[in-house]
């Protein structure tokens, strides 16, 4: 048990330093291809990241998460049979569906092509991106299987591996080539590699798997195909609704304003990382208090977490969508500056539903999760036809608003649910407080801009200028109570002593 401990332990600070590396490896990679291919060549490589992220899901039929549920259920029963049979058949399935994948994407490329991308001239991006799209799935099952078995910290090493190659190998062709066509290339043997790296790991786990010391007279595979349906259904939607905006802008306009728009979604990616470490923790604090029939802590712990991503996220948001002009200027060039508009809505927007992300994981963690195929299909439902309706209409900034109305279904759903289950506990007094800081800081440093030349110089003024607002609001209005105090300082690590300190005195 405590190999297990300090292997999950290990994992999870490889976690971060695989996202902090995503983010660094991500960032770059956008960075050079703006700089040296078209508007429209990024849009066709950003359409062709969606097709990966929906096709690869589609052809995974809900298995990954099925297959870690599984392999974790009749490893800690001892069931090393059920476990070797699971892995067998669920590897076969993979292999077998990363053919099929790639036969349907050779097949209807030129339809692809035609409809979404405007131009024969992509038929074979796409054809190429299939192989892409059949290493994602062999990567996803695979790696899958490598939790499952609770190898937490193998896990983790390989995520960072891919976190890196899959955006250096696509650089790296680029610059030797300085042909569009092998940024996909790139992205097709990095995922293919990826995969072979995540099957080689759990090959070598599979091999110290021992004999079983008791059988279950069920059939396991049988078993996790009908779990997983429902799990496939409830993804293909919320990774359909995540794309959907930027299919449609592709459809209804072109390739060129699908790349500069990306880039509004690129930045507006980074806050995530804010409630990263929230989130991480956040069902096992909760699931603990439900485990021993505590409310009162329950809800106490809901509400302490929606005023700490209130706090963390809001304030966040609201300075990347005041300082978006001249970072879009600088990351990106002139070209995408027009791409401002749709990131201060896409900010705002989660921003006032940010409590989304802590009521969900309450949900979850009181074992109520089917309301998240409800609400992932609504999601989708709602940015299909929105994106119909303003795209055409309004360009990337009705793009921006068919986006941002995911996150306003979402949070109506997943509120009126809490509150039914009586486990909505909001903080109205502190989030407004939060909320009047922000927008102060927002309007302030918004207007800076204008005075600034735009160069990394200023940015980093505005970025400073921004937590020298924020800081004394802190203060000022009281927003940080004992409860928040205490759990943002359990989560900075010991040796940042003098973060601990200016947070105390915050």
């Amino acid at each position: 048990m405590n190999g297990e401990s300090e292997s999950f332990e290990s994992g999870v600070a490889l976690q971060y330093a695989a996202v902090i590396s995503m983010f660094i490896f991500s960032t770059l990679f956008y960075f050079i291809i703006a700089h040296l291919l078209s508007t429209t060549i990024v849009g066709s490589i950003s359409l062709i990241y969606a097709m990966i992220s929906i096709f690869s899901v589609f052809f995974v039929i809900g298995f990954s998460a099925g297959i870690e549920h599984f392999v974790s259920y009749h490893l800690s029963r001892n069931n090393y049979g059920n476990v070797k049979s699971l892995i067998k058949k669920t590897g076969t399935f993979a292999i077998i569906s990363a053919v099929i994948a790639y036969a349907v994407i050779f097949a209807v490329a030129p339809y692809i092509a035609r409809i979404l991308f405007h131009s024969f001239y992509f038929v074979e991006f796409i054809r190429i991106s299939g192989i892409a799209i059949s290493g994602a799935i062999l990567m996803n099952i695979f790696s899958s299987m490598l939790l499952g078995l609770k190898q937490y910290r193998i896990y983790s090493m390989g995520y960072l591996f891919v976190n890196i190659s899959s955006y250096i190998i696509p650089i790296a062709l680029l610059f030797i080539f300085r042909t569009a066509i092998c940024v996909i290339i790139g992205i097709s043997i990095a995922d293919f590699i990826n995969a072979g790296v995540y099957v080689s790991l759990l090959l070598k786990s599979y091999q110290l798997l021992g004999k079983s010391k008791k059988m279950e007279k069920i059939e396991p595979f049988a078993t996790l195909i009908i779990y997983s349906l429902p799990l496939f259904f409830s993804s293909i939607m919320t990774t359909s609704g995540t794309y959907m905006d930027r299919i449609i802008v592709s459809y209804f306009i072109n390739l060129s304003y699908l790349g500069i728009y990306n880039y509004a979604l690129v930045i507006a990616s980074v806050a995530a990382v804010l409630t990263m470490p929230i989130s991480n923790l956040l069902i096992p604090k909760l699931s603990g208090y439900f485990s021993l029939d505590d409310r009162r802590g329950f809800r106490n712990t809901v509400k302490m977490l929606l005023n700490v991503s209130s706090l963390i996220y809001i304030p966040g948001a609201m300075g990347i969508a005041a300082v978006s002009k001249i970072t879009l200027y600088i990351f990106a060039g002139p070209s995408y500056v027009i791409a401002y508009i749709p990131l201060i809505i896409i900010m705002f927007v989660t921003s006032l539903f940010i409590g989304t992300v802590i009521l969900a994981s309450a949900i979850k963690s009181v074992q109520k999760s089917r309301i998240f195929i409800f609400s992932s299909g609504a999601a989708l439902l709602s940015n299909i036809i929105l994106s119909i309706v303003l795209i055409p209409r309004f360009n990337i900034i009705g793009a921006g608003i068919a986006y941002s109305s995911m996150t306003t279904v979402n949070f109506a759903i997943v509120y009126s649910y809490a509150r039914k289950l009586g486990i909505s506990n909001y903080d109205i007094i502190a989030v407004i407080k939060i909320w009047i800081s922000s927008i102060i800081l927002f309007i302030i440093i918004f207007a800076a801009q204008f005075f600034l030349p735009y160069n990394i110089f200023s940015e980093l003024f505005l970025i400073l200028a921004g937590i020298a607002i924020y800081l004394p609001e802190i203060k000022f209005m009281k927003l940080i109570g004992v409860p928040e105090k205490e759990f943002i300082i359990s989560v900075v690590p010991s040796k940042f002593t003098l973060l601990r300190r200016l947070i105390n005195k915050l």
